[in-house]
């Protein structure tokens, strides 16, 4: 628009200083000073038609979508990204085709949110969304310039996370990938408006990308769930030293058992029987009175002497 407007007093510059050139010759002092004004008023003549050809003519760069309005009338039919020929009176707004991500920067942005039992939660969440370039002109009509449309997702996005935690009890904290799939259904829901005029629903923007970050229950909670756990850690202990001492129990049953005079006697005899290539020369003899042991090398070197 506004190389339009400087096209149009350039022109008519150009014509005054045409007309200024003609009024000089006519008064008989046509020279130097006439055709100055004749080389000035060319250059205007061609400077303006140059902004008034400008004026049709804007380039959409990659990653952008352009809206063109004029005197009130918004054009539906976006601009996609390449030089456009546009209306000369036209204003071209443009707007970021691009994933956006939010928060902005790298900073947390944590949300107060309510359990089902109507308990505070800290909630850490990210979020990359993304506008549609053919809504671009219904965008701009009904919510306004890129500002607007941040603003709006910034609400949908904390209203979705709200609304995404109460479906959910403090039980259910360790269940991140369903907390986080129920918060990002409601933020891509909420994200769908119907303006006040009733011209029909229509998207604002679609989420690409929702990171739940970290989920904090009140420190209350995070006690009692610390102490269950010590709880269930102690109770586990206790049970296995209960399983230990019941097998070794149940070991020494068995021995008892199987250690019968019979069983010894057999064991015995097995051992007596495989000295006999053994270099032992020590033998335990079980007797009523108990298990004298035998050292047959002594009793030798005795029986030798005279």
């Amino acid at each position: 628009m506004g190389k339009l407007v400087l096209g149009l007093i350039l022109l008519f510059v150009a014509f005054l200083l045409r007309g200024a050139a003609a009024a000089v010759g006519t008064g008989g002092t046509r020279g130097p000073v006439g055709g100055g004004l004749r080389t000035l008023s060319l250059g205007a003549t061609v400077l303006a038609l140059v902004l008034l050809v400008g004026s049709t003519i804007t380039v959409v760069g990659p990653g952008t979508v352009g809206v063109q309005h004029y005197f009130g009338y918004v054009n539906p039919n976006p601009l996609l990204p390449g030089i456009r020929f546009v209306w000369p009176w036209s204003s071209v707004e443009r707007f970021s085709t691009r994933e956006e991500q939010f928060p902005e920067v790298d900073r947390p942005e944590e949300i107060d949110a309510l359990s089902s039992e109507q308990m505070g939660m800290k909630v850490d969440i990210a979020l990359r969304w993304q506008i549609d370039p053919q809504q671009a002109p219904r965008i701009f009509t009904e919510i306004g310039a890129e500002g607007q449309i941040h603003s709006a997702v910034r609400n949908a996005f904390r209203n979705g996370v709200r609304d995404g935690m109460v479906q959910f009890s403090i039980n259910d904290i360790a269940q991140r990938n369903r907390i986080a799939a129920a918060m990002e259904a409601e933020v891509d829901t909420a994200l769908v408006t119907r303006p006040r005029a009733g011209t029909g629903e229509f998207r604002i923007a679609s989420v690409t990308a929702f990171f739940l970050r970290d989920l904090q229950p009140p420190p209350q909670v995070v006690q009692a769930i610390n102490n269950k756990i010590a709880q269930e850690q102690q109770i586990a202990t206790e049970r296995h030293r209960v399983e230990v001492a019941r097998l070794q129990a149940e070991q020494q049953r068995l021995l008892n058992q199987t250690l019968t005079p019979e069983a010894l006697t057999k064991q015995y005899l097995e051992v007596l029987h495989d000295m006999r290539t053994s270099s032992n020369t020590v033998v335990l003899v079980p007797t009523e009175g108990g298990l004298p042991m035998l050292n047959l090398g002594e009793l030798r070197q005795n029986l030798r002497r005279p």
